[in-house]
């Protein structure tokens, strides 16, 4: 355990020994005071004092590495984003996320994102869109599912916006930004 993170990791390594020792001695006090309230067998209030302490460490895990429970949690609740495009609609496009923008509808669990032809477009923030680990499908008008690739981000325009390619790569530029103010 050489390197530059060793101390780091035997540091965790401690502060986690730590916890199931000062833990598993909370669990036990825990266990006798049940046993004492609520007149219990010991079976069952070392049983309750698990449970208690199971959940301790659940919400202390959560606390102490919240950025982990953060990331964990948008990856689950992210909705799957459906693009709706016109036929042969192929290309670059922009989607800013306004605050003012138009809403987007939530149809069976996912997010649909009806196109016009125009290559930029704004939608209401916050609607998940703007989510790291929504997955990303498009359908035409016609039913035919069109290929989706996610291209760039950033800010323009004072909106906040995320670049998508729609459709056969032939000709595709990588770095574009939007050139026109969406409507």
């Amino acid at each position: 355990m050489n390197g530059p993170d060793s101390g780091m990791a035997f540091g965790v390594m401690l502060g986690m020994l730590f916890l199931v020792v000062v833990g598993g001695a909370v669990g036990l006090g825990a266990a006798l005071l049940i046993k004492k309230l609520f007149n219990l067998t010991m079976a069952a209030s070392v049983g309750i004092g698990l449970v208690l302490v199971l959940v301790g460490g659940v919400g202390l895990f959560a606390v102490v590495f919240d950025d982990l429970t953060a990331s964990w949690w948008a990856a689950r609740t992210a909705r799957p984003v459906h693009f709706i495009v016109p036929k042969g609609f192929s290309g670059p496009l922009y989607v800013f996320f306004d605050a003012n923008g138009p809403v987007v509808n939530e149809v069976k669990g996912r997010l649909e994102v009806p196109l016009t032809g125009a290559r930029s477009q704004r939608v209401k923030a916050g609607a998940g869109l703007e989510s790291h680990y929504a997955d990303f499908e498009a359908r035409d008008t016609e039913g035919t599912k069109v290929p989706v690739f996610l291209d760039s981000g950033g800010v323009q325009f004072g909106l906040e916006y995320r670049g998508f390619w729609l459709g056969d790569q032939t000709g595709r530029t990588f770095g574009e930004a939007p050139t026109e103010m969406p409507k």
